[in-house]
């Protein structure tokens, strides 16, 4: 049974906005958590130490009554009356909010003080057996005790007199559970600020963060209509003061230059294909036409096809070699020395066309190139200046060092400090001003010298070599007097 082919529908995971915006929720939340737990904590413990502190202080309070005495007492003669000490007692210390007393002679009740005011009520038989069953004579003890709906925090003191045998009980709680009770409180309204303030974060991190990603869903949407069809497809960019902004103007950039290299190329293959479809059809016509039994005939359309084959494969090697400059191994750097090399270059010119050849090599020292690269070039120029000038007419070769001029800083990325610079100038035809670039370009040629045998392919072969040394030529040339082509090669990499 053929399976099918139809492809399995990935589903959608999260968005990057949503997992911003989740990471950051999460963080808060336990940031939150973490700062609640320890604050309340905290409190809880600050309590517990509070009330501990307050029922020991009541505790030494009594003591200290005891021991100095009423106050009418010239000589601070120790209480001989627990009566009188309790109400002595009563009478200085008043109980608080959530505090409660009672005293005890002999197992009844002495003193209640607050009336009817009092939080909670210690008289009662519960409190009363849990005080018989934790007095101690001659202790405090401190316990906890639930009464009804109170968590009390209770001290069961042990009070005796030198001079009074009855045993007295000194009994104070404090209600912790009502202080708990409103320190839980605060945590139930910091619990809804909480969850107020991670609403809030998330809905204005989810309005940001949409802000802040939006060159990423254009970006996204962009990449799923952009084919090699079709390069004109740009993510639109509203700000470009963050890091995703920036990718998607980088994003742009790199379709720039895919946009600008596929119309180079397509360019390229129109225009290799029209300059070999020429000599295709006149070997091809001449074919058709040749006469079989004509031996002259034959001999003739056989040097003629020779001939335009010479031609293409020339037109071929020098594509392969434009095509080769875009590779990293074009240009292989190693020290040339300057001097050397302008004497090769004298003795290689020499020989191309019968010219008055003018060489000068004032440069001296070395330079990281590609020797048989900067040879090539300048023989190129050579060929090309003794290509349009006259029989015997004079020729300029000079090899100097000089500094880069405005021209040549606007074409390099790397200006260097000083240049070598291969100059060739011919008193020739000339080249108009509005055909300068022009003849730079692949197959790219002057209007008015159509009929000079060539490719197109020289000049940009030239500045290839030039531009992979990180060079540049420039052009200054009037017509009818001549041009002046210069080669510049950075003297430091």
């Amino acid at each position: 049974m053929p399976q099918s082919t139809t492809p399995r529908r990935i589903g959608r995971s999260w968005s990057v906005r949503v997992r911003v915006i989740s990471l950051v929720l999460v963080m808060l939340t336990l940031g939150l958590v973490v700062a609640g737990v320890v604050t309340f904590a905290v409190q809880f413990n600050q309590l517990n130490d509070r009330i501990e502190s307050e029922l020991e202080q009541e505790v030494s309070e009594i003591r200290g009554i005891a021991t100095g005495g009423p106050p009418d007492s010239a000589e601070n003669v120790p209480y001989q009356d627990l009566y009188a000490l309790f109400e002595a007692y009563l009478t200085v210390s008043v109980p608080g909010d959530h505090e409660s007393m009672l005293t005890l002679i002999d197992g009844s009740t002495a003193f209640i003080p607050g009336g009817s005011e009092r939080p909670f009520e210690l008289n009662v038989p519960a409190v009363k057996q849990e005080v018989e069953r934790l007095h101690e004579p001659g202790r405090a003890v401190i316990t906890d005790f639930a009464l009804d709906d109170h968590d009390l925090r209770m001290v069961v003191a042990s009070v005796s007199l030198p001079g009074d045998d009855r045993e007295g009980i000194a009994v104070i709680a404090i209600d912790a559970g009502a202080q708990r009770g409103q320190i839980w409180a605060q945590v139930g309204t910091y619990a809804l600020v909480a969850l107020g303030t991670v609403l809030v974060t998330g809905a204005t991190g989810y309005v940001v963060t949409g802000r802040l990603l939006r060159p990423l869903t254009d970006l996204s949407k962009a990449t799923a209509t952009i084919d090699t069809e079709d390069l004109t497809q740009r993510v639109e960019i509203r700000a470009a003061d963050n890091d995703v902004a920036q990718l998607a103007h980088t994003f742009n950039q790199m379709l720039d230059r895919l946009e600008a290299g596929v119309a180079d190329q397509r360019q390229f293959l129109d225009d290799a294909a029209h300059e070999l479809r020429t000599p295709l059809t006149i070997i091809r016509g001449n074919l058709e036409l040749m006469e079989v039994g004509d031996a002259e005939d034959v001999d003739q359309t056989r040097d003629l096809v020779l001939d335009e084959l010479d031609r293409m494969k020339r037109l071929v090697d020098d594509l392969l070699l434009l095509a080769k400059s875009q590779r990293p191994d074009f240009v292989e750097f190693a020290p040339v020395d300057v001097q050397a090399l302008g004497h090769d270059l004298q003795d290689r010119a020499h020989m191309l066309a019968d010219r008055e050849w003018d060489t000068s090599v004032n440069a001296t020292g070395t330079i990281l190139a590609d020797r048989q690269r900067l040879q090539q070039a300048v023989i190129q120029l050579a060929a090309n200046a003794a290509k349009f000038s006259e029989a015997g007419s004079r020729i300029e070769l000079r090899v100097d060092w000089a500094q880069p001029t405005d021209k040549v800083l606007e074409q390099v990325q790397t200006p260097a400090r000083r240049y070598l610079v291969l100059t060739v100038r011919d008193n020739g035809a000339g080249i108009e001003p509005e055909e300068a670039e022009r003849i730079f370009e692949r197959f790219g040629r002057s209007e008015h010298h159509r009929s000079v045998d060539g490719s197109g392919l020289g000049l940009p072969i030239v500045v290839a070599i030039a531009q992979g040394h990180r060079g540049t030529v420039t052009l200054d040339s009037t017509p009818g007097l001549g041009s002046t082509f210069r080669m510049w090669i950075p003297g430091e990499m």
